[in-house]
């Protein structure tokens, strides 16, 4: 695809031609050539090298890294990406290919879920119980247990405000791949990827409670398990035999690493360690944020009142 036929009609300015294979996110480790954009120049040293056309304001255009072979200038490049990502979704070229369904040996699927009609692909020994919801292009791997009223491939929440204050979508074009032995519990909600290219991905073995949601294109590592509650954000990965407690909140693009732990109820807005454990809103280590509550709850005194009451 040519950058010159996809922005046809867009307003903005094409400054040189250049040709992608597929879109992606300016940091991403996708090896093809892609269109991405640039919104802020804190991420231009971040770009990957296999951006090959870039979206991007006028002052930036001479600050692109010298492999950029297409460019186009728009006062508004997020918007114009999701633009053209909204366009090239009936485009066969760009999106996922379709297959029909594929269900192994051995499944029980209740007569009262729901399963696309085509692009699903279901392993052996599956277990799908009642009012679960199967969107396309959602991979099960074998000796999986879906609990009832938990969606697979659902919507992801991705909205941008334009130049005129509305809100501007986009397409979910992307899959969900979950591995072997994975559990998911009742009313758990996976957001399908984004883009083409974008995978939320559920390794072996791993475990989520009731009322979990799982963001697009989020990678939890195999054994960790989720407890009830808890909120992964889009773009999230988690590595292996990691723990996310009870209500806990990982913010967009987080880094946990492998055997790390997550509080209950915490609010995570930074990356997190191999084997760290992490505590509050906003999330610090645990150590630290036990010496903190001990020092705030030495500088308390206590006194009496004339009934007797404690006051602090």
């Amino acid at each position: 695809m040519y950058l010159s036929e996809v922005t046809k009609g867009m307003d903005g300015r094409l400054v040189r031609d250049g040709e992608f294979q597929t879109l992606e996110y300016c940091t991403g480790r996708l090896e093809v050539p892609f269109l991405t954009f640039m919104g802020n120049a804190r991420f231009l040293d971040r770009m990957s090298p296999y951006a090959s056309c870039v979206l991007c304001s006028g002052e930036l255009v001479d600050r692109l890294p010298q492999g950029i072979t297409g460019v186009f200038v728009t006062e508004a490049p997020r918007e114009s990406f999701q633009i053209i990502h909204n366009g090239l979704s009936g485009n066969a070229q760009y999106c996922l290919p379709a297959a029909g369904n594929r269900i192994g040996s051995d499944c029980v699927i209740s007569e009262r879920a729901s399963i696309a009609g085509n692009n699903v692909e279901i392993g052996d020994r599956v277990v799908i119980e009642d009012n679960v919801i199967v969107y396309d292009h959602v991979k099960i791997g074998n000796d999986c247990v879906i609990r009832g009223g938990a969606v697979l491939g659902g919507k992801a929440f991705t909205f941008a405000r334009t130049r005129e204050n509305s809100l501007l979508g986009m397409e979910d074009l992307g899959r969900v791949v979950i591995g072997d032995r994975v559990e998911i519990f009742s009313l758990a909600h996976i957001a399908k990827g984004i883009l083409p290219t974008d995978t939320t991905y559920i390794g072996d073995d791993v475990k989520i409670d009731a009322l979990v949601q799982i963001g697009h294109g989020s990678v939890i590592g195999e054994r960790t398990l989720v407890a009830e509650g808890a909120v992964i954000a889009g773009n999230v990965c988690i590595g292996t035999d990691a723990w996310i407690g009870v209500n806990a909140t990982v913010s967009n693009r987080i880094r946990i690493g492998d055997h790390a732990r997550v509080s209950l109820g915490s609010v995570v807005t930074k990356n997190v360690a191999e084997g760290q454990t992490v505590t509050g809103n906003f999330a610090i280590d645990h150590t630290d944020f036990l010496r903190n509550l001990k020092e705030k709850l030495s500088g308390l005194r206590c006194v009496c009142n004339e009934k007797g009451s404690m006051l602090l």
